[in-house]
This record gives structure tokens, sequence and C-alpha cells, in this order.
């Protein structure tokens, strides 16, 4: 069975079902066979049977009539000759096995009777089946033997053509079965071979191919779907990771610029001027911090990215509670920037999202609104329930934002002013993590800003 394990399943498939169904088919025509001689031979028996029994009636009424042998089987001679059909025969012989008389239509073969042996049996004579039936008579107090034989010849010709039909049945049937093998199999394994496809072409780096999910609701059909979902999460984590690394290299290429010249510096003049010397090593300390700030902050988005942490497994946060918390330690910090916020309707919001979160994403948006506000730092905060959202709103005096950056705001690395950011330290990595935090919690965050007045950050988190 070596060559059939080297098979493919699709030749697999077919070879056994039609084999199956050859199977079926050959027990079905053998059964009805079977039934067919069975039947037949039944009948046969039966009609033989029941010419046996009129013919004994028939003598011995005729011998109680007349009270005479050989006028009782001389009317039964001429009874039968008018009834016998082709192939048949009947003998009378007496105790001693002579021959009274004999009536044959077609059948001339002549059977040894050698005993007195009583019932149906079968034998063959010149290759003809012969059926025979011994049926005992009783005249006074002599013994006859009627011999009824009927040839099967013509019945045997019907079998043949029987088995003949069914044979081309057969035959017609495995044909079938191997046609409905091959439709069959093609038919249930198109989802596998348009699976192969796709895979052959994601493995030619086209990873936004997806298998074909067909309506069915099969084991394909569920394959497809767990397939297509491991691809979605393959290429997100190779995008992530391309995007990081490009991210990487990108922002990473300015600061190793700036500590490499600074290093060239401190070898040629650092070891004769010290003032030179401590600016480069101030210098290399705060890009090598702002790389650690950085990476920090780039890992950070690939992990939300990579995370499928469920909302529902989340604990609900007091939103006034985290605010309180957050504007007190900002009012310690800076003692020059006057944080207030609104009274609230009430004195508890809950909210389905990490405190954590909530936290980090609240100290981003104060921390820029604090590094660009101008002299007398103001930055209210405010909280409204609106239907099923509740908004969070913190505004500031600052400097605002310019129109044509505000599509951009969002965007990885993106500084609206981008020396002076550098100066405050600033990767432009913190509004795309706290946009990400948002969202990952089904809210929105959105800006308004109007230049030289001040900006407006909204959260809306679902309640």
């Amino acid at each position: 069975m070596k060559w059939f394990n080297n098979l493919t399943i699709r030749w697999k498939m077919t070879i056994l079902s039609a084999l199956f169904m050859f199977l079926i088919f050959i027990t079905c025509n053998i059964i009805q066979l079977v039934l067919i001689k069975t039947v037949t031979f039944n009948q046969q028996q039966d009609t033989l049977g029941k010419k046996a029994q009129m013919m004994t009636t028939y003598i011995e009424q005729s011998y109680e009539k007349h009270s005479n042998e050989k006028k009782a089987f001389a009317d039964a001679e001429q009874y039968y000759k008018s009834i016998i059909q082709p192939n048949e025969k009947i003998k009378i012989v007496d105790e001693n096995g002579t021959a009274i008389f004999t009536i044959s239509k077609d059948l001339q073969n002549e059977l040894h009777f050698n005993s007195y042996k009583e019932g149906f049996y079968k034998t063959v004579i010149h290759d003809d089946e012969i059926l025979v039936l011994n049926t005992p008579v009783q005249l006074g107090n002599k013994n006859f033997m009627l011999q009824f034989s009927m040839n099967m010849e013509l019945f045997s010709h019907l079998e043949e053509q029987v088995s003949l039909v069914l044979l081309f049945g057969t035959i017609f049937s495995l044909i079938l079965s191997g046609l409905s093998g091959i439709y069959l199999s093609k038919k249930m394994l198109f989802p596998l071979k348009d699976m192969n496809q796709t895979m052959t072409k994601i493995k030619n780096n086209e990873l936004q191919e997806r298998v074909t999910i067909y309506n069915t609701k099969d084991e394909f059909s569920e394959l497809g779907e767990i397939f297509n979902n491991m691809m979605d999460e393959l290429e997100l984590s190779i995008r992530i990771q391309q995007r990081f690394v490009e991210d990487a290299s990108h922002e990473l290429k300015t600061p190793l610029s700036i500590i490499h010249g600074h290093l060239s510096l401190i070898k040629r003049w650092g070891k004769d001027d010290k003032q030179v010397l401590e600016n480069s090593i101030d210098a290399c300390l705060n890009e090598t911090n702002r790389m650690i700030v950085l990476t920090k902050e780039l890992l950070q988005l690939s992990k939300m990215e990579k995370s499928n942490e469920e909302t529902a497994v989340i604990k609900q946060t007091n939103i006034v509670e985290a605010l309180k918390e957050v504007i007190t330690n900002y009012r310690l910090l800076y003692n020059d920037v006057a944080i207030t916020l609104d009274d609230l309707e009430q004195k508890e919001y809950k909210v389905l999202i990490s405190k954590e979160h909530f936290i980090q994403i609240l100290i981003i948006i104060l921390d820029n609104a604090i590094k660009y506000s101008a002299e007398n730092k103001k930055i209210q905060l405010s909280v409204l329930k609106i239907d099923s959202y509740l908004k969070i709103k913190i505004r500031d005096n600052g400097i605002g934002i310019q129109e044509e950056d505000l599509p951009h705001i969002f965007d990885r690395f993106y500084r609206v002013d981008k020396a002076r950011s550098r100066e405050k330290g600033g990767n432009g990595l913190g509004l795309s993590i706290a946009k990400e935090l948002v969202e990952k919690y089904d809210g929105n965050l959105t800006i308004h800003s109007v230049y030289g007045k001040g900006t407006t950050v909204e959260i809306d988190l679902p309640l």
C-alpha cells in the first residue's frame, strides 16, 4: 500500500469513495440475483406442485368413477395433454419401475427412475438442469409414482440475462463511482486547494492575502477562519516589528550623530579644554537619556499594538478620584501653574479603563500643556456626562497649535516646533501613545487649538 500512501488526498478520496460505492452496488446486485433465483425456483416448485396435486386428484377421482386403473390412467393422460407446457414432462410408473405412460412436449431427456423417493430434487442431463417432483398415488392396493419434471433452461437463460444486465450495471456503477469520486473530492477539497494557493502567495511575501471563507460552516471553514486570524496576528506582529525598526532607526540617528560628534570633539580638544569636555559629556548624557526615554516609549507603543487584552477584564476606575490625585501631584511639582477642576455634577464617574492607563493619558496631556504654556500658566479641567459617554476637557492658555499642524499631531515623531521640542526633551510620541490608550478602551481623543490663544484636549470614554 506504499503507492496508496504516496497519492494526494484528492486521489485517495476518489479511490476510496469509488471503491465504497462499487462495493455497495456489487452487494446490491448479488442480493438481487440471489433473490431472483430464489423467487424463480420457488415459483417453479409451486407451479409443479400444484400440477402434481391436480393430476393426483384427477387420477384418484377417475379411479373411483371407473374402478379401473387403465381407464383412470387413460383419462389422466388425455387430461394432462391438454394442460402440459413446453419443457415439461410427466411419467407414471408402477412399483416395479415400469412406465405406464409418458407425456412430454419438448423435454426428451430420459430420467432414470431409481427410487420412489418422494419430493423435489434437481438433476442435470446433457447440461440441462431439470427440476423433478415425485408424488405417490395409491389406487386400490397398488402404489404408483407420478414423476413431474421441468427443464429449467428457460429460467437459467433468464438468470443469465439478468446477471449480464447486473454486470453491465456494476461496470457502469464503477465508472459512475469514479466520476462521482473525482467530482466530490474536487468539490470538497477546493477550500483546501484555495488555502494552499494562499499560503504559497504568503510565502512569496504577499502577507495581505487571506483564505476565502465559504458560508458552509464546516471544518474547512473553521480552519480558514483560524488561519486568517493567525495571519492577521502574524501580519500585525511583522508590521509592528518593521515599524519599530523604522522608527528606532529614524529617531536614534540624530542622537547617535550628536554623541558621535561630541566624542570626536572630546578626542580633539577635550583633553586640553575642560569646558569643552564638560559640555560634550553633558550633551552625550542628555542624548543618552533621550534615547532611553525614546526606547521605552517605542516599546510601550509596540506592546499596546500587540496587546489583545479585553476591556471586560479591566476594573472600573473612578475618574474624579484619579483626576484629583493627578492634580494634587502636579500642584506640588509646579508651583507656578494654576491647575483647577470645575465643579462636578456628582462625586464619582466610573469608567471601564485601567487607572494606570488613565493617569498616563493625563500626564502626557498635562506635560504638553505645561511645556508649551507661556507665563501665567493656567490649566483648567472639567468633566461632563453626555449620553453614554464621559467627556474630560483639559484647557491651557499656551501658545497653541497652528492649523496646518493639527492633522499631524497624532503622527509618531511629529513635532510642531522641532527645535523647541528637542530642547524640551520631546520625542513626538506622547500624543500617539495617549491616543492609542484612549482608543484601546473604545474612546476618542480630539484636540482643538487656536494659535496664540491655547489648546483644548477632549477625552471621550464610554460609561
